[in-house]
């Protein structure tokens, strides 16, 4: 039998970072692009925070009902505060990037969250 992995608050807390570096590798494929705005549900980032964080992937959630549940869960939470504060920011380095938040929709509790780009002159953050 195997036993699913212990969701601590400092594995919790690491939500953040990698939904940082999702928004960072989106903006990076984009730049060629004239499109700055992207989508990105609570699910999605909660199958792949759990996929980087223990190897674990999304096709296996039956089997790892609980570590999905709180993880997607605690997503959705992030993705309240999020919506509430309106921005984000990311630290690349030197660089500050900023993202505007906005509602996209949401499905059976899987928020969509659109994340616009911003440069430091616009007034959207």
């Amino acid at each position: 039998m195997l036993t699913e992995p212990k969701i601590t608050p400092s594995v919790l807390a690491a939500i953040p970072d990698v939904l940082k570096k999702y928004l960072h590798e989106a903006l990076m494929k984009q730049s060629t692009r004239k499109r700055k705005s992207m989508l990105i549900s609570s699910n999605s980032l909660a199958n792949r925070f759990i996929f980087t964080r223990w190897g674990i992937r999304a096709s296996q959630r039956k089997r790892y009902k609980n570590l999905f549940s709180k993880i997607r869960q605690q997503c959705r939470t992030y993705f309240h505060y999020l919506l509430s504060t309106g921005q984000i920011t990311c630290m690349n380095g030197t660089d500050t990037i900023r993202f505007g938040v906005y509602k996209f929709d949401e499905v059976r509790g899987n928020m969509i969250l659109g994340f616009v780009f911003s440069d430091n002159e616009s007034p959207f953050c």
